[in-house]
């Protein structure tokens, strides 16, 4: 099953070609975009997210258009953008009530407590998030983006500015989110 579909795909800004002509077919998978900063990464996670429109070509997520239904594209996925998106003034707790709100989640309470069991955050759910170490953060934001359990989960350069063994759990709870049947296009430089 394809879940994610672009076909010619591109991207100017003024006379910049960010994403020039890219074709995709991406199923229930980890799906990896790997280039150096400046390739076009992010500007295609934006196009596929619905937050660009794309110069020409077409992209489809979960057979959605991304131009004609980004509605529907958008209640399918979930997107942790690169640079950290915690409000780092409310607690871990506070913050996935934030998501769970936004999303209309019923049960906000047991859906938030199972996430941040789930990413190791339990014993610091009541605190705020600016006594978060960054590996802390970046698995809150994954929690955030699975509280109405997409389809669908982008993940631009989940793992920057991360030691080893904090990347190395983001890693895990990547490969676990694909085993519950998402997929996971992800960007990065490593």
């Amino acid at each position: 099953m394809t879940v994610i579909l672009t076909e010619n795909l591109t991207k100017n800004f003024s006379n910049l070609c960010a994403v020039d002509s890219l074709d995709l077919s991406i199923g229930k998978e980890i799906f990896g975009l790997l280039g150096p900063n400046g390739s076009g990464k992010t500007t295609t996670v934006l196009m596929l997210t619905t937050l660009l429109s794309q110069t020409k070509g077409t992209a489809s997520v979960c057979g959605h258009d991304t131009l004609s239904e980004p509605e529907k594209v958008r209640d399918c996925i979930s997107y942790v953008p690169q640079d950290m998106a915690v409000d780092t003034n409310l607690t871990g707790r506070e913050n996935m009530l934030v998501f769970a709100r936004l999303y209309g989640i019923d049960k906000p309470k047991e859906k938030i407590d199972e996430l941040l069991g789930i990413m190791e955050l339990s014993d610091r759910a009541d605190d705020l998030a600016k006594t978060y170490s960054g590996g802390m953060r970046r698995r809150l934001e994954l929690a955030e983006a699975l509280v109405h359990e997409p389809e669908v989960v982008f993940l631009d350069e989940p793992t920057i500015g991360l030691d080893v063994a904090a990347r190395r759990n983001i890693w895990g709870h990547i490969r676990t989110m694909t085993k519950k049947g998402m997929t996971i296009f992800m960007t990065t430089h490593y």
